[in-house]
């Protein structure tokens, strides 16, 4: 057994001794399988991790290294007990969220229709309870509570949790089992099967999800986490409360699940003409000061309270040198 072997090893005992959940062992392992593989170890300088960063900074975008550069940096504390050897870890970079119209969704879903029940069934219940490609990969059939009208999710990124199960993917689920299901074994707990009687994995839900997205017209990338997104999206363009979007998301942070209200620009419109149309003759001071008033009562979100804002401003006297016949 080489040296690096041996250190992979006890890197993923270390892993699994401390609660690391078994998606994450995996892509911290690939990390380090990736980056150190061919390096001297018991030589390996600071230089050498920096050489590293460059390189993961070129092939890849700043979120997805964020991850990488913390398994370097755990492997090198615990496992090469080199303490000296650290590597900064990416400011995380905000991004649009990529999601999909209520037409685009009804479109793929149709398509999936055409594909199997399986495939129908596993899109439907992504895409209304928001679920995470691995979340419905390990679902079983223990999980699913027809009479709570509830899906018990477990050891996910954020711990256990429990979604509402909507009545269509009820039926999307119910229908699967009673036509489709056929498990290779009798004692297969998994409740989303492959046309071999196995476990779906994530390369299963990735091709027939972009096989349904070509068959509806689509011609932008469509992938699992979009659906999740849309979800997200779409139920704060229904003004559901926030809070409640939160327990659906199971987001922690209640500021990562405001990063998926993405109000249309009708809604926009809607929302700054609501605000005014009920006191036509207040001031720009009483203005900002309603404005202000339904944003700390959560009537309105950061980006609405801005344009808002920008909106109601008093025009500035322009600089001096724009007006003509100045210098």
């Amino acid at each position: 057994m080489t040296s690096f072997d041996h250190a992979i090893n006890e890197y993923q005992r270390y892993l699994w001794q401390n609660g690391y959940r078994k998606n994450s062992i995996k892509h911290y392992l690939k990390a380090i399988r990736q980056t150190l593989k061919n390096t001297d170890l018991e030589n390996i300088t600071q230089r050498t991790l920096d050489d590293i960063s460059i390189e993961l900074r070129k092939r890849y975008q700043p979120n997805g290294n964020r991850n990488r550069h913390a398994a370097i940096n755990l492997f090198c504390k615990v496992i090469l007990k080199r303490n000296d050897l650290h590597l900064k870890i990416p400011r995380s970079k905000a991004r649009n969220r990529d999601v999909l119209t209520n037409k685009e969704i009804d479109q793929i879903l149709e398509a999936a229709t055409e594909e199997s029940r399986t495939v129908f069934g596993v899109i439907q219940t992504i895409y209304d309870c928001a679920l995470r490609i691995s979340e419905v990969c390990h679902l079983n059939l223990e999980d699913i509570d027809f009479q709570s009208m509830e899906i018990s999710l477990k050891d996910t990124k954020t711990g256990d949790n429990i979604v509402t199960m909507t009545s269509r993917v009820a039926e999307a689920i119910n229908d699967y089992l009673v036509y489709e299901r056929r498990p290779a074994d009798k004692g297969e707990k998994a409740l989303f099967l492959s046309e071999r009687g196995l476990r779906i994995g994530e390369h299963f839900v990735r091709n027939h999800l972009k096989r349904c997205a070509v068959e509806a017209g689509i011609h932008k990338r469509v992938y699992a986490h979009m659906l999740r997104a849309s979800c997200i999206t779409h139920l704060f363009n229904e003004g559901i409360n926030p809070n409640s979007i939160q327990k659906h998301a199971r987001h922690r942070d209640f500021a990562q699940t405001m990063t998926y209200n993405r109000p249309t620009q009708q809604q926009m419109k809607a929302d700054i003409e609501r605000v005014f149309a009920k006191k036509p003759d207040l001031n720009d001071e009483d203005r900002i000061r309603v404005v202000i008033d339904k944003y700390v009562r959560g009537e309105i979100t950061d980006p609405e309270l801005q344009a808002l804002l920008e909106m109601i401003k008093p025009k500035q006297l322009k600089h001096r040198g724009e007006f003509s016949g100045y210098a």
